[in-house]
């Protein structure tokens, strides 16, 4: 996983590179956006494991790149041992890290957003031997965002999201949460 790591790091190094000049250009009240977030999802092919309601967090860190487009690092972990199995493990949780765009629209109260993003995920459990089981892998992810603004620099957010990764105990994963988003 450490070669993977590297390579993420070294991939959003280069990316930021090339979107600062747009990022100084961009026409929104705001630069950067800090989000934390609470929230529950799960699979919905492990067998055992497919409960929607495990807990999680994430907290989003966002940049500006052009009026109404953002890019946002998300970091995760969602917890998968509602059930006690998820598929062969006990004790399991996902952690995740994305990197993608976000397309914002301007409604009357509101804001509302598409995202799409591509990230490094990492499986973590108990195997029925009573040995701890890693697995880490690529991932895809969809999602809406909203956000209502309570002042300038901040506002409350919600999101809905979609992943596919191809863990050997389960490939497809929703999540919802909601929390605060802090603008400066």
């Amino acid at each position: 996983m450490i070669p993977n790591r590297r390579l993420l790091g070294r991939l959003l190094l280069v990316m930021s590179s090339f979107l600062l000049p747009a990022a100084a250009g961009a026409q929104e009240f705001y630069s950067y956006t800090v989000g934390v977030f609470g929230g529950v999802g799960g699979s919905f092919d492990a067998d055992p494991g497919q409960s929607l309601t495990n807990t999680g967090f994430q907290v989003n860190l966002g940049m500006v790149t052009e009026p109404r487009t953002h890019l946002v690092l998300r970091a995760g972990r969602l917890g998968l041992d509602k059930d006690g199995l998820f598929g062969s493990l006990s004790n399991a949780d996902m952690e995740y890290v994305t990197l993608g765009g976000e397309y914002r629209y301007a409604e009357t109260y509101y804001e509302s957003g598409v995202f799409v993003a591509l990230g490094g995920y990492r499986l973590n459990g108990t195997a029925p031997s009573g040995r701890d089981s890693r697995q880490g892998t690529w991932g895809v992810s969809v999602g809406f965002t909203g956000e209502l603004p309570i002042r300038r620099w901040l506002g409350v957010q919600a999101e809905i999201s979609g992943h596919y990764v191809d863990f050997n105990e389960a490939q497809f994963f929703g999540m919802a949460h909601a929390g605060i988003a802090l603008h400066f």
